[in-house]
C-alpha cells in the first residue's frame, strides 16, 4: 500500500472530518472488458459507514458494499490492475492519483469541485 499511502490517508481523514464527497476511478486499462468507471459513495446504514461501489459497465451497473478497510483494499487492487486514474472529491480539495503504464504513482491536488456534500439517496443493491 506504500504507493497509495497519501491517497488512502486523505480518504480516511476526509471520512473522519465528514468532508468526503465521493471517489471516482476512471481511464480503464482494458476497455475491452466493458467496465467504464467506478463510483464510490458513503452511506450510513444502521449507524455504520458503508462504502458503496458502483461498477459502471456499458450495458449495466453492479453494486458492492464495503467497510472502509475493505474499500481501501479494493481500491488498491483496482488502481494497480484496472484503472489509471482515481479522483477523491472532498470539501477541501480534489486529490487526483495517476498510475502510469509502468505502475508509477503520481498525485495532483486541485481546488474542490464540491462545496456541499451530495444529497442522500437510497442505497442500491
Amino acid at each position: 500500500m506504500t504507493e497509495f499511502n497519501h491517497f488512502f490517508e486523505t480518504l480516511q481523514q476526509s471520512v473522519i472530518k465528514d468532508e468526503f464527497v465521493k471517489l471516482t476511478l476512471s481511464k480503464p486499462v482494458r476497455k475491452s472488458l466493458g467496465l467504464q468507471n467506478i463510483y464510490m459513495r458513503l452511506f450510513l446504514v444502521d449507524n455504520k459507514e458503508i462504502f458503496q461501489f458502483k461498477y459502471r459497465y456499458a450495458t449495466e451497473n453492479q453494486y458492492k458494499q464495503f467497510s472502509l478497510n475493505e474499500a481501501i483494499s479494493e481500491l488498491e487492487i483496482l488502481l494497480m490492475d484496472s484503472f489509471r486514474v482515481g479522483t477523491l472529491f472532498t470539501l477541501n480539495e480534489d486529490l487526483l492519483v495517476t498510475v502510469s503504464k509502468k505502475k508509477v504513482v503520481s498525485y495532483r491536488d486541485n481546488a474542490p469541485s464540491f462545496k456541499n456534500k451530495l444529497p442522500e439517496i437510497p442505497l442500491e443493491s
